[in-house]
């Protein structure tokens, strides 16, 4: 994308923004509409309003990076403040909102008659707004930076002032209002990649994610065995074949018929574009275990010696998980 069309795009964000900021300007006028709009968000819009905040920087960004590093287990981690979201409607919230006050400090205040504690909740709302407002701020710039290349600073800067703006205009009605809409842009901003995504993935005849289908070779494709190998074939299929298999040395045209078979070691296999690819190990009774399909037209090299990604080949004793790796691998 140009640099012109993210400066188009951004800019028109923060104009639709500060353009509904000011249209709630226009309304609130008493303390209330300032600090809970009234009371008077519609349910539907208000809770547009929880999602769009919970799309964040920290979500696009930072759970993402910990997903990368630590792997699937970082999944829980926005679950986990997602059931937040819940406890704190259940348990905050809802007194919060019969008690009349407008702040949580007011609340502490007026249940534990205590100037203290309200200082004390005073002072934990800023830090844990501060910690969550600071990574917002790298997280714009962050991204401002990689798109256009600015410094890091800027971004976090227009953020800023572009939040400064909607509050003082129109308190809480106006960021309800404005948080509303940015859920429902960021949805269509997610959903329509996404479906340009599945769209793609159909045209090129990859394997349905609705639909149990055998995984193929998009074109004709020669792999190279490294170690000994048990392998699962889904549906049969003729490969040429030179070297071990279940035991007796081929070369030339082999039917793999359905079921489990043995490869040996420094044998290779070439599979027609279309024929069904087989599984490490014996899953015949386990489609989800299917080996994961080459890139079309990048198959491995006949004289490549074997595909082990540190080049060392894998022994047959070490089970059908490491042996995995051995049989169609692509450096």
């Amino acid at each position: 994308m140009s640099s012109a069309a993210v400066i188009a795009g951004m800019t028109a964000t923060v104009v639709a923004t500060i353009a509904l900021a000011g249209f709630s300007s226009r309304v609130a006028r008493t303390t209330g509409d300032f600090y809970v709009a009234a009371r008077s968000v519609p349910a539907w819009w208000n809770a547009s309003a929880i999602s769009g905040e919970y799309l964040s920087a920290a979500s696009f960004l930072g759970v993402a990076g910990l997903i990368m590093v630590g792997g699937a287990d970082a999944v829980w981690f926005p679950v986990g403040y997602a059931v937040g979201y819940v406890l704190l409607l259940a348990l905050v919230s809802a007194p919060l909102r019969r008690s009349g006050a407008y702040t949580l400090p007011d609340f502490c205040e007026a249940r534990l008659r205590s100037s203290r504690v309200r200082l004390a909740a005073s002072v934990l709302v800023v830090v844990i707004g501060w910690l969550y407002v600071v990574p917002q701020l790298q997280g714009a710039g962050l991204a401002l930076q990689t798109v256009l290349g600015s410094p890091v600073w800027l971004g976090g800067v227009l953020v800023a002032l572009t939040v400064l703006i909607v509050i003082v205009g129109g308190g809480m009605r106006s960021v309800t209002m404005v948080q509303g809409f940015q859920y429902w842009l960021k949805l269509v901003a997610i959903m329509v990649p996404a479906l340009f995504l599945l769209v793609a993935w159909r045209m090129d005849e990859a394997p349905s994610a609705l639909v149990d289908q055998v995984p193929t070779f998009p074109a004709a494709t020669t792999v190279s065995v490294g170690a000994d190998i048990d392998i699962t074939v889904v549906e049969p299929v003729v490969v040429r074949a030179d070297g071990s298999i279940d035991g007796a040395l081929v070369a030339g045209e082999v039917d793999l018929t359905q079921g489990a078979h043995s490869v040996g070691a420094g044998t290779t296999l070439g599979f027609p574009a279309g024929g069904g690819r087989p599984a490490p190990g014996d899953h015949s009774g386990d489609d989800g275990h299917r080996l994961g399909a080459a890139p079309a037209g990048r198959g491995v090299a006949p004289d490549v010696p074997h595909l082990c990604p540190d080049d060392r080949a894998v022994p047959r004793d070490h089970g059908p998980a490491a042996r995995a790796g051995a049989l169609l691998h692509e450096p």
